[in-house]
């Protein structure tokens, strides 16, 4: 029996992860997506620091999915802690849908193809969500309703009219087995209930729900209510919203052409100029036959017989058609939390210019009245403007880039490095990274710009070496270990490989904190018995007579010894003479912990970090991966990071 669920629940492990094409056929230059079964319970870190990413995280068994290069499949096969790994294996296509406005708008494009909208939050602005919903999942919400009926909230903030549900579908159902999936299918929905069964409600009551969001701190609103007349308390909340830094969609209205003698048949709240306008088109794109046009359409995006959620107490499928402008405004919704999970760094103004500049341009060379700038995509095109920056390589992984142009033109600027922010606030005119032999993809946006009015550079760089078998470009740790190649405090091993993966050694760790110090090696070994000769032996000597190392009460230093976290955050501080400190940063850090004040020094330099979990496991051992990136930020500060 045992052996009969352990198929059935690989089977579904297997179904999750098959459900779109774009996912199915998972094997990536870089590496290929597998499932890793442990003995007892995932080990989170062990995967963390071995593999390119961690698509999912099982709770029946104690297995996960992620991408790994066949160096790191073959170093975590050997792992006491790991009971088997096998590639992922497509499957038949399941009954999810794919709606065509989600090819429309180049979801199925995404870059990098992993963005999901993970932790981006998105208010729904409308007559509530279905809760229970299996394709659905809303992280919270409130309902409005009581400011014009006492019984208005009895249902709490669940959807008894239907619209609010197709919405959410829209931008984030679930990529499962089932229904359809969403453009951000991993953004947090949140459920503001401002309509009630008949979809009516009050200038008050979406008030109510903008201000909800605001406290909650959401990070976008999608609101696909319409009225035709402007008032100055719903412009001041809007407005309010916007300035906190949330983008506002809305859709543009369906009143089809506007009256003769009028300029525009756009509705409020989308006429608002803080607000981003969203017409309606069908699926071969021509303009929806009741979409509202007028010159504040900013946007267009699919509206026109789009199959999306609906609750299961009206409709016992879940599922159904609905066509207007309520339906484009959540397409656009949905692409920005995707933009907000790659750019994080971005303002909301910065955004809303990089949605204009991604689009297609439908109808008129240019903005028009029906498709605004155009139809909003996802961000997969070079957005290069007048701005360039020049760069050159030595061949030994560093790569100088001039950024004078973007200097001149703006106070500062982030970096990003394959999506990941590298550098921020930059005011230099030349800035360098390191990467070994590869293709890295990196932009420049200016961070301090308000106006919108900026040039966002792209920029690919075919970096020509160093090489090594086992060190892809496109690894989180890439430009540390090649600081210290370059530096040559590391070097590589004969095979041409980095082994970045290997657990480290206390003897290894002395080589790598000797050289990146210039200490003397040429004494001989005679402080530590055990360490008297071999390769470390020199080094060894050479920190314990600058009193950097003091070995253990029995007189050795077991040279051979896999180096803790803890034992690593000691070695760089006194190497580097940084004094420890006393409060506390990670929650399993506290005064007892071996080490505690040089970690907690560490951390505050930027130098050191925890895990998602928040804490820093100081007993746990450290490969060469994770020590190259903490010598490198000690040796360099420019590869701190800090926001």
């Amino acid at each position: 029996m045992k052996n009969i669920k352990y198929y059935l629940l690989f089977f579904i492990a297997l179904f999750f992860f098959s459900i779109t094409p774009s996912i199915s056929n998972a094997n990536t230059i870089e590496g290929k997506r597998a499932i890793v079964f442990f003995h007892n319970e995932v080990n989170r870190a062990l995967l963390e620091e071995n593999t390119e990413e961690i698509n999912f995280i099982f709770d029946e068994l104690p297995a996960a999915a992620v991408d790994v290069t066949e160096e790191q499949k073959r170093l975590l096969s050997s792992h006491p802690d790991i009971q088997m790994i096998q590639y992922d294996q497509p499957v038949e296509k399941s009954g999810q849908t794919i709606p065509y406005g989600y090819k429309l708008v180049g979801a199925d494009k995404r870059v990098p193809s992993t963005l999901s909208g993970k932790g981006v939050k998105v208010a729904i602005i409308d007559s509530g969500v279905d809760t229970k919903h299996p394709d659905l999942s809303i992280a919270g919400g409130a309902c409005m309703m009581r400011i014009i009926d006492i019984r208005g909230c009895n249902n709490s903030y669940n959807d008894d009219a239907g619209h609010g549900t197709h919405v959410a579908g829209i931008i984030g159902a679930k990529n499962n087995s089932i229904g359809v999936v969403g453009i951000a299918p991993q953004a947090q929905l949140y459920s503001v209930k401002v309509l009630d069964k008949n979809g009516d409600g009050t200038i008050s009551t979406v008030m109510a729900g903008v201000e909800w969001a605001i406290k909650q701190n959401l990070d976008v609103l999608n609101i696909s209510i319409t009225s035709p007349n402007h008032d100055e308390a719903l412009e001041r909340m809007v407005k309010q919203a916007y300035d906190k830094g949330m983008l506002i969609v809305a859709a543009a209205g369906n009143e089809g052409p506007p009256w003769a003698g009028d300029q525009s048949s756009v509705q409020y709240p989308a006429k608002f100029n803080e607000v981003i306008a969203v017409s309606s088109i069908d699926n071969k794109k021509q303009i929806g036959e009741l979409s509202s046009i007028g010159s504040e359409v900013e946007l267009a995006a699919p509206g026109e017989n789009i199959y999306s959620t609906v609750p299961t107490s009206l409709s016992t499928s879940g599922y159904d058609m609905m066509s207007g402008t309520s339906m484009a405004a959540p397409y656009v919704t949905g692409l920005i939390a995707l933009y907000k999970e790659k750019y994080p760094e971005m303002t909301n103004r910065q955004i809303r210019m990089l949605l204009q500049k991604n689009v297609i341009d439908l109808g008129a060379r240019g903005r028009d009245i029906y498709y605004g700038y155009g139809l909003a995509q996802i961000d997969k095109q070079s957005v290069n403007g007048e701005i360039t920056v020049p760069y050159t390589t030595n061949g030994q992984g560093k790569i100088t880039f001039d950024t004078s142009q973007l200097i001149n033109k703006y106070n500062s600027f982030n970096m990003y490095r394959a999506g990941k922010l590298i550098a921020s606030n930059v005011t230099a005119t030349e800035v360098v990274d390191y990467a070994s032999k590869g293709t890295i993809e990196y932009h420049f946006y200016p961070s301090d710009d308000q106006s919108g009015e900026l040039d966002f550079v792209n920029l690919e760089v075919n970096n020509p070496g160093p090489a090594f078998k086992d060190l892809s470009s496109s690894l989180w740790y890439n430009r540390y270990i090649t600081y210290l190649y370059h530096q040559k405090i590391l070097q590589g091993y004969p095979d041409e490989t980095i082994r970045p993966t290997k657990l480290l050694t206390r003897g290894e760790a002395s080589i790598l904190i000797s050289k990146a110090l210039g200490l003397d090696t040429s004494k001989s070994p005679t402080t530590f018995e055990d360490a008297k000769s071999g390769v470390s032996a020199p080094y060894i000597e050479a920190l314990a007579t600058q009193n950097i190392v003091s070995g253990y009460p029995d007189g050795t230093f077991r040279p051979n010894e896999q180096v803790t976290r803890a034992q690593m955050a000691i070695l760089i501080a006194k190497a580097y003479e940084v004094a420890p400190e006393t409060s506390n940063v990670f929650k399993d850090v506290r005064s007892g912990v071996t080490g505690s004040g040089y970690i907690n020094a560490l951390a505050a330099q930027n130098i050191v970090s925890g895990y998602l979990d928040g804490t820093f496991r100081p007993y746990g051992t450290i490969d060469r991966a994770s020590f190259s990136v903490f010598l490198a930020r000690t040796e360099n500060k420019d590869l701190r990071v800090t926001k």
